[in-house]
Parts: structure tokens; sequence; C-alpha cells
């Protein structure tokens, strides 16, 4: 009993004392091991492997009575130690595969009690009843689903074209994990040019579904052909943040087709149901894309190579159809020359027929202007006849007299011509001199010295060789000069002077021209 010195004075209590009287009020008020229902916050494992967590009421549960200072919501301490707590756990992954994690909603059995070296009241777990869990989950997956269907957007995403070489990939992932690696891991080994923008997000625990909302709001700002949104394996309570309606509802409504990968075998995500696709693992997901790209490029070559088989289909038939044109305008042009030729004989002959037709009666009119011209003409021969007797005989008369005249004058023209014959001035003592080029010298200066001149004489003519010049006012030699010229040694060749002055040496030889 606590202490107290008069009756007038308060009771004072010990802390000792309190948490007793608290205790053993807990321990009156809750006899026995109690059922606990509520929503795990805060979960945290010691390094002795206990399990720390608090339970809250979960949200949007109105039976809560509210907190009349406006502040949390109540909460009650719960520590499952490590010696119950595998038991606990084998439960759980054995009947649904589930954890301990923040936001499950659970019904526990514990025994409450007193912690007075905290000054705590919690609760000790020992048991878990999983199927009430479970049942919470699959009526709010349901719930979730239904609400989705109702407004349209549990198939939206999933009516999206996906683009034929979707190479812009936005990725919604924890940077870093291995689902995050394996992903990339399969892009980059494929060898196709792949451009991936990723968000960085929280995948599992609390404030993972604001995390994950934010990174999809995030890509859809970017220029991207398509979203993956992948976590590796794991429980199936790792897996609620997928389940949110508020991530459903982000990923229904994303402008691009979304891709799901969230790394559960068994289980599927209400996001793998909205999602326009939903692989098994994030590796599989990749590869899709991959597949997708390399397909598209497989397509172009085989279009290509059906491409040009049609192309030579149809220039074969073309070749041979020019070849058909070309034996049908053969024979066409054959016939019709073979028809132009008939045509031209048949025409050639008419032509022959015709023309000795116009031979004949051109003939016949000739005969007959023959015999009309011969009968004309010997009335108008003989009236010619008798002109030209009579102007032959005028002729006769007048023909003498002109004969003795035409006489005379070439007897004169006889004598001029005779006086003019070069041979006639020979004769009187000229000469003509002619240059080595055969032409005739009129001027001294025609000729240099040394060069060879011939001179025609009335007896013959003489070859010589020019030593001098003079022009046509030069004396004449005199004839000592004459005479010392024409000594002439034994066997020398005789001088003379041309009559232009010139000196030159005679030598024999023939007349030239």
């Amino acid at each position: 009993m606590p202490e107290g010195t008069t009756t007038s004075m308060p009771t004072t209590w010990t802390v000792s004392e309190v948490c007793a009287a608290v205790s053993g009020a807990l321990d009156a008020a809750f006899p026995e091991e109690i059922w606990l229902r509520g929503e795990i916050h805060g979960a945290r494992r010691s390094p002795a492997g206990h399990l720390y967590f608090d339970l809250t009421d979960p949200s949007g549960d109105t039976a809560a009575p509210p907190n009349r200072r406006g502040g949390a919501g109540p909460k009650m301490s719960v520590v499952a130690f490590k010696g119950r707590l595998r038991g606990i756990e084998s439960v759980l992954a054995k009947v649904g595969d589930l954890k301990l994690e923040d936001g499950l909603e659970v019904r526990i059995r514990g025994e409450i009690s007193y912690y007075a070296p905290q000054g705590r009241v919690q609760v000790v777990m020992t048991a878990i009843d999983p199927r009430f869990t479970l049942g919470l989950l699959a009526a709010d997956r349901e719930r979730v689903l239904r609400t989705l269907t109702e407004e349209g957007l549990l198939e939206l995403n999933a009516g999206l074209p996906l683009a034929a070489v979707p190479l812009r990939v936005g990725l919604v992932t924890s940077d870093g994990s291995a689902a995050c690696a394996d992903f990339l891991d399969e892009l980059s080994r494929s060898g196709f040019g792949f451009e991936v923008h990723l968000a960085d997000a929280r995948v599992q625990g609390e404030d993972s579904v604001a995390s994950l909302v934010s990174a999809l709001d995030t890509l859809s700002d970017l220029d991207v052909d398509v979203v993956a949104v992948v976590r590796g394996g794991g429980a199936r309570t790792d897996l609620l943040s997928f389940d949110h309606e508020r991530v459903a509802r982000a990923v229904a409504r994303f402008p691009v087709p979304v891709l799901a990968g969230i790394g559960h075998e068994i289980d599927r995500s209400i996001v793998d149901e909205v999602a326009h696709s939903s692989f098994k693992t994030p590796t599989a997901t990749a590869a899709f894309l991959v597949d997708r790209v390399r397909g598209f490029v497989e397509g172009l070559d085989s279009a290509a190579a059906r491409l040009a088989v049609l192309a030579e289909h149809a220039l074969t038939r073309r070749r041979d159809t020019v070849d058909d044109l070309a034996r049908r305008l053969q024979r066409s042009t054959a016939m019709s020359l073979e028809a132009a030729a008939t045509g031209l004989a048949g025409l050639g002959g008419a032509i022959v027929r015709s023309a000795r037709n116009s031979m004949s009666r051109s003939r016949m009119g000739l005969d007959r202007s023959a015999r009309l011209t011969v009968a004309t003409a010997g009335s108008r021969l003989g009236a010619q006849r008798s002109a030209v007797n009579s102007l032959v005989a005028r002729l006769a008369t007048g023909g003498t007299r002109s004969l003795r005249e035409a006489r005379s004058r070439l007897d004169a023209l006889a004598t001029v011509t005779e006086a003019a014959d070069p041979a006639r001035v020979l004769a009187r003592g000229y000469s003509i001199t002619r240059g080595p080029d055969g032409a005739v010298l009129l001027d001294p200066r025609a000729v240099e010295p040394g060069a060879t001149i011939f001179t025609r004489l009335a007896g013959g003519t003489l070859l010589s060789r020019v030593t001098g010049q003079s022009t046509d006012g030069a004396p004449p030699p005199t004839a000592e000069e004459v005479a010392g010229e024409d000594v002439v040694a034994a066997g020398a060749t005789p001088k003379s002077r041309t009559d232009d002055g010139s000196r030159t040496e005679r030598q024999p030889g023939k007349d030239t021209p």
C-alpha cells in the first residue's frame, strides 16, 4: 500500500508501486491471452532476433475511437520474441507466403503486459491467424479490381498500341537492385540501341506506394515508347504496394504501354492486371522488348527478301509480255509487209498495163502525126529547095570575090609574121640569154656571180658562168680587154660577154630551149 503520514495528506506513490499496480490491473483486466487486430507499422528486427512493431487501426476503420487531442491515432506496441517468431513466420510462409511487414493487416494472439523498465504497455505475441490476413488481402484485391473495372481502367492501358520498335524505355525500379541489373543487362546484350530512363523508386515497405506513383509521374513527362515496372522476387506481402489502388490507377492511366515484371512466380498483383503486358521476371520483361525489336528487324529483312522475289517475278512477267508483244509485232509486221508486197505487185502490174496502153496510144498518135508531117513537109521542102538553089547561086558569085580579098589579107599577115620570127632576129646577130631556172634574163642583177647562164645564138647555145655585172649605162670593154680576156690557155674555156654586159665563160653544151 502507498505510504501516508496523515489522513489529510494525498497518497504518494513510488514508481515501483505504480508499475506494480498497473501490471496487476492489466493482469486482472486481461487474465488470459487476447486476439488483437491491427495494421503493422514500424516493423524492426533487433540484433538479438526479436521483432518489434506497432499495431494501429487500419486506414478508414470508422470503429476506432477518435483522438481527443487531434494527434496520431491509437497504437499498441508488439514484440515477438525470437523463439516464438520462428514458429509464427513458418506458419505464414506455409499458408500464404506472408511476412510480417509494414502495411499488413493481421490478427494476432498475445499477452498484454507492462514493461516497467520502459514504462510501456505491450503485447507479447504468441500466435497469428494467417487466414484472417489472407481473407482481408483477397477481399481488398477484389474491391480494387471491381472498382477499376467499373471505371473502365482495367483494360485501358492494355488497349494502347505498342511501338513497333520500342527503343526508348522508361524503367521504374529500385536503382542498384538485382532486378534493375538483370533488366539492363538483357537489353545491353541484345546489341540494339535501347535508351533507358531510370526512375528510382521503393518497391516495398512504408512510403513505397508514394514512391512508385511519383516515379511514374516523372516518366510521364518524358518521350518514351514504353515503361517497365519491375522488381525482384519475394514473399506475397512484398507485393502489397503493387496491389495498392493508387499504384494501379497510375499504371492504368499512363499514356504509353506499361510492362509489369513484378517477379513473382505464383501470384499476380493488381499492377499485373492493369498493365499492358505482364511477365514473371525483370529479365523476361526485357527479353520481350528485345524480341519485339528483333522481330521488327527480321520482318524488314523478310519483307525486303519478299519484295526482291516479287520484283523478280514481276520483271520476269514483264519480260515475257515484252517478248510476246515482240513476236506478235514481228508476225504482224511480216503479214503487213506481205500484204503490202502483194498490193505493190498488183499496183505495178496495173501501172505496167497502163503504161503499155498509154505507149500504144502515143505510138498511134505519133504515127498519125508523122504521116501528117511527111505530107506537109513534102510541099514545104519543095518550096525551100527552090529558095536554097537561088541562095546558092548568089553565094557562089559573092564567095569568089570574098576569097580573093581574104587571100590578100593572109599574104600581108605572113610577111609581118616572118619578119618577127626569132630565128631571123638571131640571124641578124642578136642572142637570147636565160638564167639557171630557164627564165629570160632582162636585168644583169637577176643573177649572182658564179651562176651558170644559157645564151642562144643563131648557130647554137653557149653555156656561160657569170664573173661580174654592170648596169646598162656602163661603157663597153676595150679591144685590149677583149683580146686579153680571149687569150685562152690550152684546155681553158673561152670567155665572152653577153649583150647585157655580163662576162661569161663559154662552155660547149647542147642547145637549151
